[in-house]
């Protein structure tokens, strides 16, 4: 008897452990989403929705809503569903899609889902509109949006950026951000020669920071080129740059300015690495 208990308690253990597993998968998105992979979310969400239209409207005709307000209501809703969703390609195809944009798909789709819900049809539109569904909820991720069926939309608070940045323009950002850490070492390297910190423990506690600082640069960069950059890459480079900035606030050098502002420079283009991965930074 103890043993069956044990082993109920056992597997009860696993299984709990594997659904909060999975829902942290699904509630966390790791990696920053590339353009190639909205772009086939979007293609994807293209398809299965013309399949959803398809099985919504063969359910409809055998149903008892059939020719009614309410059928026409249903096809007005996935009209105009489609229409924004064309929309937000069209705008994505130019480097010009918006979470407004995303938005208006997704309170489209709301109407949809409430009706959904209201009258329950046969299976297979249902399971059509599940999977369309869920490719929705990861659309709404890939633009940072909180999303929830039936509530209102809201985006993370620390977003500024109104359109969702490519790749091109992530890349340019950590390039700014390399070649400008050169400028910045070369700089600093002056200053710390004609500083009384030359030869010191401090000298070689900056010069680590630095150091590591470039190590975590190289490892988001070699990330970001495999598809696999996170904000937790992010979040590591920031804590090397926070460590360079304590030290430029609590050292003052001779012919520090030069320094001190090809870092506050470098502070920037950090900043802009943050708002894209959504990476909340204190200096």
């Amino acid at each position: 008897m103890r043993t069956t208990l044990f082993l109920f308690v056992l597997s009860l253990a696993a299984l709990i452990a594997l659904v909060s597993n999975a829902e942290a998968q699904f509630t966390v998105q790791p990696y920053r989403v590339s353009d190639r992979e909205v772009g086939r979310l979007l293609d994807r969400i293209k398809s299965k929705t013309g399949t959803f239209r398809g099985s919504l409207k063969k359910a409809l005709n055998q149903s008892r809503i059939d020719r009614t307000q309410r059928e026409e209501d249903i096809n007005a809703y996935v009209k105009a569903f489609e229409e924004e969703t064309k929309r937000l390609e069209d705008h994505f195809d130019h480097h010009k899609s918006t979470v407004a944009d995303v938005n208006s798909v997704l309170q489209r789709a709301s109407r949809i889902n409430t009706f959904m819900i209201l009258h329950p049809l046969d299976a297979r539109v249902q399971g059509d509109w599940a999977t369309l569904r869920t490719d929705l909820e990861l659309l709404a991720k890939a633009y940072n949006i909180s999303w929830q069926w039936g509530s209102e939309w809201r985006t993370r608070p620390f977003v500024e950026l109104p359109y969702r940045v490519s790749d091109q323009e992530v890349e340019a950002i950590i390039h700014r951000i390399e070649s400008q850490s050169d400028v910045f070492r070369s700089n600093l390297d002056s200053a710390l020669d004609q500083s009384r910190l030359d030869g010191t423990r401090r000298e070689d506690d900056i010069n680590r920071f630095v150091k590591e600082f470039y190590q975590e640069t190289k490892r988001l960069h070699d990330h970001f080129d495999d598809h696999k950059s996170t904000a937790g890459d992010v979040q590591t480079v920031l804590e090397r740059a926070v460590q360079i900035n304590q030290f430029m606030r609590r050292n003052r050098l001779r012919n520090d300015q030069a320094a001190q502002r090809e870092w506050d420079q470098l502070r920037k283009y950090l900043d802009e690495l943050a708002r894209v991965y959504d990476v909340n930074r204190r200096w």
